[in-house]
């Protein structure tokens, strides 16, 4: 089935047309499981108001235009960092530091209180919030080097 709507990118933001909204209304789009769930249940929301304007269970729904405006704009709002090897861990005075090479080049972070900042998705995928509230994401464990998986097990 079909979304009664479309959506536009005009400049920075995105907008829903629809019989009520002929112009066109400034919306986010919002995964209501990010962590869990990308890709799924996703929740059209009015910027002005923060009301749910629209609900896709995925962006197929959508008209082929409206599917490139809505992945970009939720790739945009949910972009995380994969990491794809651990280089070097440090734990110093209860302070977890970690250098990780990524998809989008290498980072250097504080990772601090573990328990909180470290979201296990499933048993073998993580997602990892520095001490700057940036996200990275770990899809599987076992795809990690021996070593980067000794690395990160030291300040996990």
């Amino acid at each position: 089935m079909s979304a009664p709507f479309s959506l536009t990118c005009r400049g920075a933001h995105v907008f829903a047309t629809d019989d009520d909204h002929p112009e066109g209304v400034a919306v986010q789009l919002a995964y209501a499981q990010p962590l869990s769930h990308r890709g799924r249940g996703i929740s059209i929301i009015e910027a002005s108001s923060k009301n749910e304007l629209f609900w896709l269970d995925t962006i197929d729904e959508l008209p082929q235009p409206s599917q490139e405006v809505a992945a970009s704009a939720l790739n945009d709002r949910y972009r995380i960092a994969v990491i794809q090897s651990v280089t070097d861990s440090q734990v110093n005075h209860g302070h977890r530091y970690l250098k990780v090479e990524t998809d989008r080049g290498a980072r250097y972070f504080n990772l601090r209180e573990p328990g909180k900042n470290v979201s296990y998705v499933t048993g073998d995928h993580l997602i990892i919030r520095d001490s700057m509230g940036n996200r990275y994401e770990i899809p599987a464990l076992k795809m990690l080097d021996p070593e980067s998986r000794e690395r990160l097990d030291r300040v996990l």
